[in-house]
């Protein structure tokens, strides 16, 4: 009898501590921890054509991805920096300006195109300059060598059958006195990126030689990207694909509401200028985001940027491609 009863006893312990086990278990299972946003921090120059990032910003849309973004202006040399580093996690980055800095081993990465247009090249609005091949011996100025205006003029010096390195004349100033050097005749050309030129070419200073948002073969071609510091790409795919996404939707938004867009970064104080101007330079650029796009103007600007010299000789273009724009999960 008194072994039955321990019997009994015994089956009944077990049985408790089994229902207790697993109901335990059963808790840790289906109430995890909460988390809240990802904490991100992304760069930004103050152009117009970051409108997206600030529309994303200010409309929330970085939010619906699960993103705390905090937005941080830097200098383009503190940039490059902090994205190799890992100190920003992702930034606005023009496919010019930063495929020479990637192919010297900046640790960042493209994601997706985010729109055309931005760079141009001025002359006066009565210079005898007529055509890109009109430049072959002149003097052209512009806001450092090897930037994004830079490297599109010396692309179209190509297609003119012209060599940037010989049969023109380059000399760097800051962005703010290219318009003086214009008007002084210290240079016959200056290449730079809106919103700067459109101001210079609305004050009726300069008329614009090339301007990639409208004249071929660069109009289709998207110019500035979402760029991911390599670090968070490698080590947090998931986080760099909601930035992407929530700059793409940022990109969207613009597109369709230009006019509200530019009220928004001027009310703000995200950039200088006034609603007008920069409500027709966002007409004038494709805000659509596309990640083929993007594909594409990286593969352009790479194969260009090595025939013309630009990139080391030793450099494999389809390498390059390869490290510099990368897919991201859910990103399309």
């Amino acid at each position: 009898m008194k072994k039955k009863y321990l019997m009994i006893t015994g089956l009944i312990f077990i049985l408790l501590m089994t229902i207790l086990i697993g109901g335990c278990g059963q808790s840790q299972t289906t109430a995890p921890a909460a988390s809240g946003p990802k904490k991100v921090k992304i760069g930004y120059s103050g152009g117009a054509c970051e409108a997206f990032l600030f529309s994303a910003y200010e409309k929330g849309l970085f939010k619906e991805e699960g993103l705390d973004v905090e937005l941080v202006k830097v200098d383009f040399e503190t940039l490059k920096e902090s994205l190799a580093t890992g100190k920003v996690d992702a930034s606005s980055g023009m496919v010019m300006k930063w495929v020479k800095p990637f192919e010297q081993g900046v640790d960042a990465v493209f994601a997706s195109g985010i729109h055309t247009g931005c760079l141009q090249i001025l002359v006066k609005p009565d210079s005898n300059i007529k055509s890109v091949a009109d430049l072959k011996g002149k003097i052209i100025a512009n806001n450092g060598m090897g930037d994004g205006p830079m490297i599109l003029a010396s692309r179209a010096l190509a297609h003119a059958g012209l060599d940037y390195k010989k049969d023109v004349q380059w000399k760097s100033y800051p962005a703010a006195e290219l318009e003086g050097v214009l008007e002084r005749g210290e240079a016959d050309a200056i290449t730079l990126s809106d919103p700067i030129a459109e101001l210079i070419v609305v004050k009726g200073k300069a008329v614009a030689l090339l301007n990639s948002a409208h004249d071929m073969p660069y109009h289709d071609e998207y110019c500035c990207m979402a760029t991911i510091s390599g670090k968070l790409y490698r080590e947090d795919p998931a986080t760099a694909a909601a930035i992407t996404r929530g700059m793409m939707k940022g990109a969207q938004w613009v597109q369709e509401h230009q006019d509200e867009a530019a009220k928004l970064i001027i009310d703000k104080k995200y950039i200088p200028g006034n609603v007008e101007l920069v409500a027709k330079l966002l007409k004038s650029y494709n805000y659509i985001p596309s990640v083929d796009g993007g594909r594409k103007a990286v593969d352009n600007a790479v194969r260009e940027m090595k025939t013309i010299g630009v990139l080391d000789p030793s450099t494999d273009p389809e390498q390059l491609k390869k490290k510099i724009f990368v897919p991201l999960p859910g990103v399309k």
